[in-house]
């Protein structure tokens, strides 16, 4: 049996971690912040160091180890999805974006790609040219020209592959002229310059005497396979058809105008900071002993870019600040890279 003092004091850590930006005068916090839940907060020392073995005895034993270098890491463990908690990750900025009202924001039209506009939670959206709209999604049985993601803010366009086009043909060039065939040759009084062989084209407000052979009259995407200066071939086949008036095309690339108003909302900027000098402070609860204070100060915390920012996950997403505790020459007495004030 042991006469010594069997006392033992265990720790099992909770709390807040408060995070804030260095004063450089006087080494003092400009005020600190909660980053919210914290899973794991860490400070790790690694020493680099240099051996010398002595040559004398012929065992060539170690007989100096000196230290070259000290390395204080930080490592916390985030859960608060914020702004704020994004910026000090990111190395970046952030801006509180405030309610307000767009008006003829350019959107570009892609047959059945999404467009996004520029800004996020929108509503009363409305897109077109002038005074003329595009036609919302309503069904899979009524033609329309876009479903809206008010949420995200944004337009996926319809390639009519399995509902028909409205108006979205009425927006684009008037064609001149169709020459039927396997694939049809389009003609206008000129091509677009931003139209592209590969992009798609949708054909609309042509009317048949007689209908193509497989029944495809258009109002759809079709995929432009050489241009001229007045003219498209587009892989659509209209072998059979016979056309009364030929009507309009409108090309990936059309530029639209979208109005909308959008809620508030914050933006974030990745990558846009250099190192900035932060103060970390620990209000700590050893729940392994009734709760005493534990408080850990660390004095001149530089963060890393965050080495992953995961967006997908079945578990609830965690993003790590790690960085380096550096050396703050304005600690005139004790440590220069963190202190710990506990009870025991």
């Amino acid at each position: 049996m042991s006469t010594w003092d069997g006392n033992n004091f265990y720790f099992s850590g909770q709390g807040v971690v408060l995070i804030g930006e260095r004063d450089s005068v006087t080494g003092k916090p400009k005020g600190l912040r909660s980053v919210g839940n914290v899973t794991d907060l860490s400070i790790n020392t690694v020493v680099e160091t240099l051996e010398h073995k002595e040559s004398q005895t012929g065992q060539r034993s170690i007989d100096l180890r000196l230290t070259t270098q000290t390395t204080v890491e930080v490592t916390a463990t985030l859960e608060n999805f914020i702004a704020e908690n994004l910026k000090l990750a990111l190395r970046g900025d952030t801006t509180a974006i405030k309610a307000g009202t767009v008006v003829d924001e350019e959107v570009k039209f892609y047959a059945g790609k999404v467009s996004a506009a520029e800004n996020i939670k929108v509503s009363s959206f409305v897109i077109g040219v002038g005074v003329n709209d595009l036609t919302l999604f309503v069904d899979d049985d009524t033609p329309y020209d876009y479903k809206l993601n008010t949420e995200a803010g944004s337009v996926l366009f319809n390639d009519g592959s399995q509902t028909p086009v409205d108006a979205l043909p009425d927006f684009g060039e008037a064609i001149t002229a169709l020459t039927v065939g396997a694939t049809t040759v389009v003609t206008m009084a000129a091509v677009p310059a931003f139209v592209e062989v590969g992009a798609k084209a949708i054909p609309g407000n042509i009317t048949w005497t007689v209908d193509p052979t497989n029944g495809e009259t258009g109002d759809r995407a079709y995929t432009i396979t050489a241009k001229t200066a007045t003219t498209v071939i587009l892989d659509w086949d209209t072998t059979g058809g016979t056309y009364g008036s030929a009507g309009d095309i409108v090309f990936d690339g059309t530029p639209f105008e979208a109005d909308y108003d959008f809620e508030a909302y914050n933006l974030v900027d990745g990558l846009t900071q250099g190192s900035t000098e932060r103060y970390l402070r620990f209000e700590g609860l050893n729940t392994a002993d009734d709760f005493k204070p534990v408080i850990v100060e660390v004095f001149k915390f530089v963060v890393d870019p965050a080495a992953a920012f995961a967006l997908i996950s079945d578990e609830v997403q965690q993003f790590e600040l790690t960085g380096n505790a550096l050396a703050d020459a304005l600690q005139d007495t004790g440590s220069q890279f963190f202190k710990v004030q506990l009870v025991r």
